[in-house]
């Protein structure tokens, strides 16, 4: 069996690393009179995930699709000739001693080439970590404090990728799709009020600060945000008295786990108003689905990264086929993600020789431009080590609606495989 990448680009800067220094071969006789050479072995690809706990359910996409791409490259002969295993690192609830306890584990294991992750924490505080200890880094979720960490300095973080670009679109777009569909009336709203829902964690709240701006730009009122506990929220009672006195347009609900988002759903379901219905980021899990059951038709949620599923392009089609032949379930934003990062890292190895040499891989990676992946082209600012966001040169932003139990893309407009239908809920 033989893998196929897309075609690969390294940046001046790849090309000129050097090797680093060379493992010393040793070899110690086995019976037999066999030899074996340090060097040559398995190699350990962390992950930190959160494998237990509220996010659970994104730790076992992430662990799916990395697992999916490890079998592929050990089916081809591994990477630089060598066997990849996977040494996960559970980081249960997000909070900093378990991160840092799982983050020490890896990068004090001297088999370990790189460190992978959908997200690891809410702050990003142990790309720091990772950093100090030489370790390749390739991150996804958090974009916004990734770009803040590196910025003030990128050459201290030469190893350290996001996969994922500038979450300031999560900001925008909701805003501005709304402008675009009352002047081409797929949506007329009939008041221009949006009641807005936050958690109670940096990222959340970073993106509700965004909405706020962008949404009295243009004129709307903004009522809230009305700010939850982060973690388990099973009582969602008063903010839908709340929305029912402030009668919306919109609600934004941005609490991105997935248990939450579902019974916000389901008890508005139970005593909605006319109000389209945006989440954030939960309705990607595949999860949300099947506890929504057909109460999940109507709801709108976008990814500024992701498995671009679509019949215009095979790469993300296919992807999302071969995951839901693996493990009978989509692979939401995770899945891909892990799966894609685990490429990347191969890759970059393949550049250097070297899998465990950390220095030269962890530069090698930012000046990868890895084209037709499943979730768009993938390529690297140098100045916040984001990927790049581009519907063609980059990753795409995507614009769903759950419609019949599958995930409808609106836009962008060259993938869009479905139209807008006004929720079941409306009277």
């Amino acid at each position: 069996m033989s893998i196929k990448f897309p075609p690969v680009r390294l940046g001046a800067a790849a090309l000129a690393i050097a090797g680093g220094l060379a493992l010393t071969a040793c070899s110690a006789p086995l019976p037999g009179g066999a030899e074996t050479t340090k060097g040559d072995g398995p190699v350990k690809l962390g992950l930190l995930a959160p494998l237990t706990g509220a996010a659970a359910a994104d730790g076992k996409l992430m662990r799916q699709g990395t697992e999916l791409a490890l079998k592929e490259l050990n089916a081809a002969g591994g990477v630089a000739g060598r066997e990849i295993t996977l040494e996960a690192a559970d980081v249960k609830d997000l909070k900093s001693d378990a991160v840092a306890s799982a983050v020490s584990r890896l990068t004090a294991d001297s088999e370990v080439g790189a460190v992978i992750t959908g997200y690891a924490s809410t702050t990003n505080f142990e790309i720091d970590l990772l950093a100090e200890a030489g370790m390749p880094y390739l991150i996804g979720g958090g974009s916004t404090q990734t770009a803040e960490i590196i910025t003030k300095d990128p050459g201290r973080y030469p190893g350290v990728w996001s996969t994922a670009p500038h979450f300031e679109a999560y900001k925008t777009d909701l805003p501005n799709r709304l402008e675009t569909w009352s002047r081409d009336g797929t949506f007329q709203v009939r008041n221009r009020t949006v009641y807005l829902i936050s958690s109670d964690n940096p990222y959340s709240n970073d993106i509700s600060d965004g909405l706020v701006k962008n949404f009295k730009a243009k004129g709307w009122k903004v009522v809230g945000p009305d700010v939850v506990p982060y973690g388990e929220v099973n009582d969602w009672t008063p903010q839908i008295g709340k929305i029912h006195g402030a009668d919306p347009s919109v609600i934004v609900n941005l609490d991105y786990l997935t248990a939450n988002a579902v019974k916000f759903l389901t008890q508005f379901r139970d005593n909605p108003t006319d109000s389209l219905l945006f989440s954030q980021y939960a309705p990607s899990v595949p999860e949300f689905k099947k506890l929504a059951g057909k109460g999940a038709d109507g709801v709108l949620y976008n990814l500024p990264v992701g498995a671009v599923v679509s019949d215009r392009y095979t790469p993300g089609r296919d992807f999302v086929k071969k995951f839901n032949d693996a493990y009978g379930t989509d692979p939401g934003l995770y899945g891909v993600m892990g799966y894609e990062q685990v490429r990347l890292w191969a890759k970059a190895v393949e550049s250097v020789g070297d899998p465990l040499d950390r220095a030269a891989v962890g530069k090698a990676v930012g000046g990868i431009e890895m084209r037709d992946t499943a979730m768009g082209t993938i390529r690297f600012d140098q100045a916040t080590h984001l990927a790049v966001a581009d519907d063609t040169n980059g990753l795409p932003l995507q614009f769903f609606q759950i419609q019949d139990g599958r995930d409808v893309l609106l836009g962008p407009a060259e993938y869009a495989d479905g139209a807008f239908k006004l929720p079941d809920w409306f009277k």
